[in-house]
């Protein structure tokens, strides 16, 4: 249990929380985003998650207008995550865009690249020692 009682870890969700603690997100909001992320995501989409959303997080520290805007996107996915859960029977079109089309894909494409680079990364410095311990 979460220190608020919501999902398992809350402070998986880095851009949000930082958006929660400024007051550019409304609780509601962050618990549905919180909630669907904590429904949704995998190590490989965490792990492309953290790639972009650490420094996003600085950005939103320091530029207001930044921060702003992140949070009227977020704000558009929340309100999708509400119409996909049947709380609301409004659409949300840029909501659906940015979170089948870029969020969530993009998750994965990074987190992929990332397992990729690292695996590969593993491969060839345990080649390298091998080739050393045989000299």
């Amino acid at each position: 249990m979460s220190k608020l009682g919501f999902w398992g870890d809350y402070e998986t969700k880095i851009v949000c929380n930082e958006l929660r603690r400024q007051e550019l997100l409304s609780v509601s909001d962050w618990i549905h985003d919180a909630s669907d992320c904590a429904a949704r995501f995998s190590p490989i989409t965490y792990q492309g998650y953290c790639l972009w959303a650490k420094p996003c997080r600085r950005l939103v520290r320091k530029s207001p207008w930044f921060a702003r805007r992140v949070a009227t996107v977020v704000r558009w996915m929340v309100a999708d995550i509400r119409h996909q859960k049947g709380l609301s029977s409004q659409s949300h079109l840029m909501g659906r865009v940015v979170r089948q089309a870029l969020f969530w894909p993009g998750n994965w494409l990074l987190g992929s690249a990332m397992t990729l680079l690292r695996s590969d990364f593993s491969v060839s410095t345990l080649r390298a020692r091998e080739s050393f311990v045989q000299r």
